[in-house]
Formats: C-alpha cells, structure tokens, sequence
C-alpha cells in the first residue's frame, strides 16, 4: 500500500519504485503473480515466430505493455508487464476478437518484454540498410537521384528509395495498419501508421530523403512529380506478400514540404463485425432493429478514418442472407463481400453514383 501511495504521489510506475529499492523483477513477477492468479512465463531466450508478432502491433504492444507469445494448444499466449491495468485488458478483449481465438495471459519480465520489442525492429533495421544504399547513390550522383515512372503492379525492391517505400509498405500491411502518414519537419521525416484508430510514431528519417520518397510515391499513383503546391489525390495497387493490396494517397503541402497520407485497403481482409467494432447492448438492439425495417435510411458521419467504412460493411455482413438481393454503390470497393453485388463508381466515364441509383431500381 505504501508504494502504490508513493508511486500516487510521484506520477510515477509501482514498479520503478520497487526496482528503486533492489527488488528483483522476478520478485516482482512472482507477486504479481500471486495476487492477479496468472501464471509467470520466462522466454529464456526463445524467439516469438514474426507471424505470431503480427497478432498485436508493435505500437500496441509498446502502449499497453503486452506481447503475444504463442499459438499453443488453441489458445493465443499473451505476455503482460503490468496485469493490473484495466487499459491493457479491454485492448485485449480486441484483440482477441480479431485473432479468433481465446487468450490465455502470463506475466512476462521487463527484460522478456525488451526481447521480444527487439523482434519488432525489423521495420527499423531493414530501412537503415536501405537509407544507406540511398546516400550512397545520393553522394555517387552528386545529388541528382531520378525517379522513373514504372511498371507498379509488383513493387521491385531494387532501386534504395523503391525498396525504402517497400519495406514501409509491407510492414504497415502486416502490422495491420489502416493508414501511412509521412510527415516532413524543420529535422527529419516522420513516418506514422494508424493502428485501431491511433497513430504510432514508427520511424524518423533524415530529412534529405523527403523529395526523393515523395517523388517515389507520385511515380506510383501517377501524380505530376513537379507539383508540389497544391494537394493532389490518386491510388495505386501492388502485391505484398502473396496479395493485392489498394492504397489511396493524397499529398498536402506544408510549411516543411509536401506530407503524404496514404490509406491501406486489403479486400481480402474481411469484414469486421459489430461486435469488434465495440457495438454493444442496447446500441446492438438499436441497430438491428433498424436493419429488420423494410425500408429506411442509416446515414453514418464522421472524420476520415473514423470507421465509416467499416461500420457500413459490418452492417451489409449482417444483413447478406439468400433471401436478399443486395446492391452496393461504392468508391471504391474496400472489402468484397461473397453474395453481395458491389459496384465501383467510375465518374470519369459518367458512371456517378445517381446514374447507379437509378439503374439499381432495375435491378
């Protein structure tokens, strides 16, 4: 009691202030332990398989101090620092719903955790080496690296830059992240993703690179490469690891130079369900019985990436019987959905939204 008092008063972590006074963490673990019912697990060194890391996000895992472990026996393995946070638990109740399949919880070490973070840092290391390829072109061309618009379809990961974006691509994908954003500041390129609606800080680069990474993009999306104040939008799709994946960007001038938000769309993710997306109880009755009316309009506002998107798909899910026949007008399509006939708007050709509502109705 006398610590969790202390540690009150200084804003500061329990545990720090045991460590503070030559407690062992294994002590410590033990105790936690004890009072929480959960058993200890000690890594000893072994490795956390990269596809099992992919189960919980490395920003996730860093801001709320929990670490997969393991598949084993039917159950997700789940390492925690502090099982006393009622934060951790409720990002695990996610967590679990996305992995399908039930957790089991161990208390892990501050030295286990620092491991296992260390396995996270392939996104790191992988773009070091390939910044070190870029400057060393960068230095050899005098400072004249040209991009050339190319075949996009598989992103090939020779050239530094190509193979820089590559990395970032891949890892945004696999850690499950919605959106990249690339942020030029007065010191470095920040590099964001967005995972479950928060955006992590992942990488800083050397600010030299931003012309070169933003004309990368554009070459990819088709945008004019020497346009550089005013916003521009377009898309691309490349494979990564076995599937295709969209990618919606928009470039925005700043102060520092152009920032980029590229969102991730990966159709064969499936679709979300109501309950993981946090629709519970009473909201779930409202819904539904909103679904079950023969007619009627559910209209669903808010900011980008705020899940509007994904609520819509959660709903078309739940309604996708035999008995309906159900049409979707979207732009674009972001998920496919067996047994729904989704169309993709295409108003360059004069395909818009009204002339699909008014072909619809013959359908």
């Amino acid at each position: 009691m006398a610590v969790r008092k202390e540690a009150k008063e200084k804003a500061a972590p329990a545990d720090d202030l045991l460590y503070a006074r030559g407690i062992k963490e294994t002590d410590i673990a033990e105790a936690k332990s004890a009072l929480t019912k959960y058993p200890i697990k000690y890594l000893q060194g072994v490795a956390v398989p990269f596809d099992v890391l992919r189960d919980i996000p490395e920003e996730s895992a860093r801001h709320y101090a929990i670490m997969p472990l393991g598949r084993h026996e039917g159950f997700l393995d789940i390492g925690m620092l502090h099982p006393e946070d009622s934060a951790s638990h409720e990002a695990l109740k996610f967590i679990a719903g996305r992995a399908g399949l039930p957790l089991r919880i161990f208390i892990i070490t501050p030295t286990d955790f620092q491991a296992v973070l260390q396995e996270y840092r392939s996104l790191s290391g992988e773009v070091t080496k390939a910044l070190g390829e870029f400057e060393k072109e960068y230095e050899e061309l005098g400072g004249d690296v040209k991009i050339r618009r190319e075949d996009v379809g598989k992103i090939v990961e020779e050239a530094p830059v190509t193979k820089m974006m590559a990395v970032i691509l891949r890892h945004a994908v696999e850690g499950r992240a919605s959106d990249i954003h690339i942020e030029p500041t007065r010191a470095n390129l920040r590099v964001r993703f967005r995972v479950d609606g928060v955006l992590y800080t992942s990488l800083l680069l050397p600010i030299d690179v931003h012309p070169a990474v933003v004309s990368r993009i554009k070459v990819m999306t088709n945008l004019k490469i020497d346009e550089t104040r005013v916003p521009q939008d377009g898309r691309f799709h490349t494979e990564i690891t076995g599937r295709f994946i969209d990618f919606r960007v928009s470039t925005f001038p700043t102060a520092f130079g152009e920032k980029v938000a590229i969102r991730i769309l990966d159709p064969e993710a499936g679709v979300t369900t109501m309950a993981d997306l946090g629709i519970e109880g009473s909201n779930v009755e409202k819904v539904e019985s909103a679904l079950q009316r023969p007619f009627g309009l559910i209209l669903i506002t808010g900011p980008t990436g705020s899940g509007k998107s994904t609520t819509l798909y959660a709903l078309l899910q739940k309604l996708n019987e035999e008995r309906y026949n159900i049409v979707s007008l979207e732009d674009p399509v972001e998920y496919y959905i067996p047994g729904v006939n989704q169309s993709q708007v295409r108003p360059e050709i004069g395909y818009e939204f009204a002339t699909g509502l008014r072909h619809i109705m013959r359908q």
